[in-house]
């Protein structure tokens, strides 16, 4: 016989002969259960961790996304504006009146108003300063006729969204 064979029926005479108490298997038992237990919790968080990182990573693009503004269609951002002697509130008011234009008039009369709003505001960019005071002379005479018909174009629009035909 090898030594291997010899060592191992030598090891399993002795661990045949030894007598283990009998409050062994019942803590080895307990041990393992509380191990048991103890590694269950710890996946559980670990996936509502993850799946909370999911969430968020998945959450905060579509909240930035949905909360586009209308305005910024006309003027590219509220910095535009504030360029202009203007503030965040007057952004703010211009979106509010957007978002009312939206909600009283229909697809396609919004998609006019948005197109004849923003050629609009380009001209009264040009002749706001950066203190906001107006310079109407700034205008060529065709841009003051475009100006006019932009806002008679307007009126029917204003009068329909607050009763005003002011632009």
């Amino acid at each position: 016989m090898s030594i291997d064979k010899e060592l191992r029926e030598e090891l399993r005479q002795v661990a045949d002969s030894m007598h283990c108490p009998s409050d062994l298997y019942g803590r080895v038992q307990q041990s393992y259960q509380h191990y048991i237990n103890e590694k269950r919790g710890r996946s559980t968080v670990k996936k509502r961790i993850l799946a909370g990182i999911a969430a968020v990573a998945i959450l905060i693009p579509s909240a930035a996304f949905a909360a586009s503004y209308l305005a910024d269609d006309i003027f590219g951002s509220a910095a535009t504006i504030e360029q202009r002697g203007g503030t965040q509130k007057d952004y703010q008011e211009i979106e509010g009146m957007l978002q009312e234009a939206k909600g009283k008039l229909t697809e396609d009369e919004f998609k006019e108003y948005m197109e004849l709003t923003k050629q609009l505001m380009q001209l009264k960019l040009k002749i706001t300063n950066e203190n906001g005071v107006k310079h109407e002379e700034n205008l060529t005479q065709e841009e003051q006729q475009q100006f006019e018909q932009l806002a008679s174009k307007l009126a029917p629009y204003f009068e329909k969204i607050n009763g005003s035909s002011k632009p």
